[in-house]
C-alpha cells in the first residue's frame, strides 16, 4: 500500500493535493483497504461510516431507482473520495460503489474525517474542491443523457471523455474500459445491443480499435463531429 507522504497522486487531485502535516494525519488515522473486481466498498441506504479515498484502480458508482433500475453515474478512480456528502451530511450512502478492477484505498472514519477537517484547513479546501468535482462530473453525466441527441452521439461522447482522461494521466495511453456492455448502456440511457451495434460501428468504420477491455481512439475528429448528432 502506497505511503500518502510519498504518494504519487499527490498533488494531482483535490484531496491528495495536502500538506504534509494533513497527509500525516490520513496516513496514520486511516485504514488500507485492497477490493478485488465485483467488491463493494459500500452500499446505497448503508449508514455511512466512513469516506474512502481511491489510491489506486477504479471503481463505479450508481443509484438504483425503486423499480429496481440502475444509473452507473461515474466511474471514479485515483485521488477520488468517496461517500464524503453523506458523511458531512450524517446521512446513509445515497450510492453504491463497486470496485470494476483491483482497488488500494484508504478508508476513513466519519468521525475522523470530520475532525481532519476542523484540524487541517487545507483538508477542508481539499473536500470542498473534491465536492465541487463531484457536482461536476453529475452535471456532465446529466448533460450527456439529455442533451445528446442520439444514442450514437452519447456513446461517442462517453468515449472521448474517457480517452481525454487517460490521455490527462499519461499521454499515448489507450481506454481501458471494464465495463459490460449492459453497463455501457447504463451509463448513456440506452440499451446493450444498441451500444453492441455502435460499438461494432465505430470498429468497422476504423473510428476506433478494440482489443478485449482495450480501446484507442484512431478518429477524434470523426467522434467529435458523431458526439454532436
Amino acid at each position: 500500500m502506497t505511503n500518502c507522504l510519498s504518494c504519487p497522486q499527490a498533488g494531482k487531485h483535490p484531496f491528495c493535493n495536502l500538506g504534509p502535516c494533513s497527509r500525516s494525519f490520513l496516513e496514520t488515522n486511516s485504514i488500507p483497504m485492497e477490493y478485488r473486481r465485483g467488491n463493494i466498498l459500500f452500499r446505497e441506504g448503508d449508514e455511512s461510516s466512513a469516506v474512502f479515498v481511491i489510491c489506486s484502480g477504479r471503481a463505479k458508482v450508481s443509484a438504483t431507482s425503486r423499480e429496481g433500475r440502475t444509473l452507473i453515474l461515474r466511474i471514479a478512480s485515483a485521488g477520488d473520495v468517496l461517500g464524503m456528502g453523506a458523511a458531512l451530511r450524517g446521512e446513509e450512502y445515497e450510492v453504491t460503489a463497486e470496485a470494476i478492477e483491483p482497488c488500494q484505498v484508504r478508508a476513513l472514519r466519519t468521525k475522523i474525517f470530520k475532525q481532519m477537517l476542523q484540524e487541517h484547513g487545507d483538508a477542508s479546501l481539499g473536500a470542498a474542491q473534491a465536492l465541487a468535482k463531484d457536482y461536476r462530473a453529475a452535471f456532465d453525466e446529466v448533460c450527456l443523457i439529455a442533451l445528446s441527441g442520439s444514442p450514437t452521439a452519447r456513446i461517442a461522447r462517453l468515449i472521448l471523455d474517457w480517452s481525454a482522461g487517460a490521455k490527462s494521466e499519461a499521454p499515448n495511453s489507450a481506454v481501458t474500459m471494464p465495463l459490460t456492455h449492459d453497463e455501457l448502456a447504463s451509463m448513456t440511457a440506452t440499451t446493450r445491443e444498441t451500444v453492441t451495434r455502435t460499438l461494432g460501428r465505430f470498429c468497422k468504420e476504423k473510428l476506433i480499435s478494440k482489443r478485449g477491455v482495450v480501446l484507442n481512439v484512431l478518429q477524434p475528429a470523426a467522434l467529435e463531429k458523431l458526439s454532436a448528432c
